[in-house]
C-alpha cells in the first residue's frame, strides 16, 4: 500500500468513526481542494495574445492556476450587464470542456463518502456561485459559500457587481462561520479540506485535513498534480500503450487472413491488443463479479463513460463475442477509429433519431446471432465520476433483442486518462460487474423507469446519490 493510498484510508476511516447524519458537516475548499485551480480562472487570462500564450505554458508546466482576489473582482466586473442565465450556461461549458479535468479525485471520493454518512457536504470557493454550481450539482453538494454577486435588472437576473468580499482567506473563514450560525451547525464535530496556505479556514474546524503539500500540523492528503507536465513513466507508458495496441491488432489481422476469419481477427485484436496495451501502460483492473460477464451471452453491457480509457478496459474483461456502438465521430479519432471499423462497429449519428434507429437494426441482429453489445448508455464522457443522462437506445436493443441487460461499473478510469488527455497513467482501474437484468417484461411504456433503475445502480455503486 502506498504512502497516498495510505493517507486516503486513514481519512476515510475517520470519516467511518464520525456520526452519522447532518450534526457533521464538510467544507471542502474549491481552489487548490477540490480541483487544482479555480473554476474562475479560465476567465482571469489576460486578454492579449501574449498575456495567454504565457498562461497557458505556465499552467501547462505548473498545473492550473489558483486566482487572486484582484482576478475575482476583474472577472466579475467584466461580467456586469449580462444575465444570470447567460453567464451561468457560460460556466458550465467551461466546467465541461476545462475545468472539470482539473479535479482532485483523492478528494472526490472523500466528499462523496461524507455524504454516504448523510453528512452536508458544503463547496467554499474564492469563485462566485455561477462558477462553482457546476462542480457541486456533479458532486451532489449541500450547498456552497463563495463570493456572491448582486444583481440588477428590471427582473433581478442581471449580474450587477460583487455583493460580498471576495472569498478567500479570513473573509473565507468568517463566510464559513455565518454559513455555520445560520445553518446551527457545530464547527466542534465540523470536517475542512483545504490546501496549506488555507490556514484561516482549517483553523475552524475541529477535523481539518490539508491537501496536498503537508503543513508538518494538520493531517494531509496527497494529490496528484494537474495541467503538468506528465511524468516519465505516463510518457512511457502511453508510447508502450498505444504500440502495443496496434501491434497486436496488426498480428490479430495477419492471423485472421490465414484463417480466412475476420470473426478470428477481431476477437484476437480485442482480447491480445487490450491486454497488451493495459500491460505495457502499468494499468491493472480489478474486477468484482467477474462471473456476470459469462453468465448470460449474449447481453448488452452496459458501462459509465469517463475516458477514452474506458473501452480497452472493457475489451479486456469480455474478451471476445462481442461488438459496439459509438458516436460517429469515433470513426475519425486516431487508431480507435480505424479499430472500430475494423471490429464492425455500428456508428450512429448523435442527435438524429430516425438515423439512430436504422443503425441499431444491425446490431440487433448481430445479438440474435449470438454477439454480445458493449455501449455506454451516456451517449459521451462525462466530466466527472457522476455517471450523465442515459439514452435509450441500449435500453431498446436488450427489449428488442429480448436478451439480459450487464451493468458494468467502473472507477478510476478517468483518474487515468484524464478528459482532453491522451496520456495514460499507470494505476487500477476497479470495475464491478452487476448481475444481468432480465429484460422480458421490458416494454416502451416502462423504459424511462428501467432506464433510471439501471443508473440509479450505476450511482449506488459509485457511492453516489440522486440529484433532487
Amino acid at each position: 500500500m502506498t504512502a497516498v493510498v495510505r493517507a486516503e484510508s486513514s481519512l476515510a476511516a475517520r470519516i467511518d468513526a464520525a456520526p452519522p447524519g447532518e450534526t457533521v458537516t464538510a467544507f471542502v475548499a474549491v481552489d487548490g481542494g477540490l480541483l487544482a485551480g479555480s473554476p474562475l480562472a479560465p476567465f482571469a487570462t489576460p486578454d492579449s495574445l501574449w498575456g495567454r500564450f504565457v498562461a497557458d505554458v505556465v499552467a501547462g508546466v505548473a498545473g492550473p492556476a489558483v486566482v487572486t482576489p484582484d482576478d475575482v473582482v476583474r472577472v466579475v466586473r467584466a461580467r456586469r450587464g449580462r444575465t444570470v442565465d447567460e453567464v451561468a450556461d457560460e460556466c458550465a461549458a467551461t466546467f465541461r470542456g476545462t475545468t472539470a479535468s482539473w479535479l482532485h479525485p483523492e478528494v472526490w471520493r472523500l466528499a462523496v463518502r461524507h455524504a454516504g454518512w448523510g453528512h452536508r457536504v458544503v463547496l467554499v470557493s474564492a469563485a462566485t456561485p455561477l462558477d462553482v454550481a457546476p462542480l457541486a450539482e456533479a458532486l451532489g453538494a449541500d450547498d456552497v459559500v463563495a463570493t456572491r454577486l448582486s444583481y440588477g435588472g428590471p427582473d433581478g437576473d442581471v449580474v450587477a457587481g460583487l455583493g460580498s468580499p471576495v472569498c478567500t482567506g479570513p473573509d473565507a473563514a468568517a463566510a464559513v462561520v455565518g454559513w455555520a450560525d445560520d445553518h446551527d451547525v457545530d464547527l466542534g464535530q465540523a470536517f475542512v479540506y483545504a490546501p496549506a496556505d488555507d490556514r484561516a479556514l482549517l483553523d475552524l474546524a475541529a477535523h481539518p485535513v490539508v491537501v496536498g503539500g503537508p503543513d508538518g500540523v494538520h493531517p494531509a492528503l496527497p494529490v496528484a498534480p494537474r495541467g503538468a507536465v506528465p511524468p516519465v513513466e505516463a510518457i512511457g507508458g502511453t508510447v508502450g500503450f498505444y504500440g502495443g495496441f496496434l501491434s497486436a491488432t496488426l498480428a490479430a489481422m495477419g492471423s485472421g487472413a490465414l484463417r480466412l476469419s475476420r470473426h478470428h481477427a477481431i476477437n484476437l485484436a480485442g482480447s491480445l491488443g487490450s491486454e497488451l496495451a493495459l500491460g505495457i501502460a502499468g494499468v491493472d483492473v480489478e474486477v468484482s463479479g467477474a462471473e456476470h460477464l459469462w453468465s448470460h451471452r449474449p447481453a448488452v453491457f452496459v458501462f459509465n463513460h469517463q475516458s477514452a480509457l474506458d473501452p480497452i478496459v472493457t475489451m479486456t474483461m469480455l474478451r471476445h463475442d462481442f461488438t459496439g456502438v459509438a458516436k460517429a465521430e469515433a470513426r475519425s479519432m486516431p487508431l480507435f477509429g480505424q479499430l472500430f471499423v475494423l471490429a464492425d462497429v455500428a456508428f450512429v449519428e448523435r442527435g438524429n433519431t430516425r438515423q439512430a434507429k436504422e443503425a441499431l437494426e444491425p446490431a440487433v441482429e448481430k445479438i440474435r446471432r449470438g454477439m454480445s453489445l458493449l455501449m455506454a448508455p451516456e451517449g459521451t464522457r462525462s466530466p466527472t465520476p457522476r455517471p450523465g443522462r442515459f439514452k435509450k437506445g441500449a435500453f431498446h436493443i436488450a427489449m428488442q433483442a429480448g436478451v439480459p441487460m450487464v451493468p458494468i461499473v467502473l472507477e478510476n478510469a478517468g483518474e487515468l486518462m484524464w478528459r482532453h488527455d491522451a496520456t495514460v497513467r499507470p494505476g487500477t482501474v476497479r470495475a464491478t460487474v452487476l448481475p444481468p437484468i432480465d429484460t422480458a417484461a421490458w416494454s416502451v411504456d416502462t423504459l424511462d423507469d428501467h432506464v433510471a433503475h439501471v443508473r440509479g445502480l450505476f450511482l449506488e455503486t459509485l457511492g453516489l446519490r440522486e440529484k433532487q
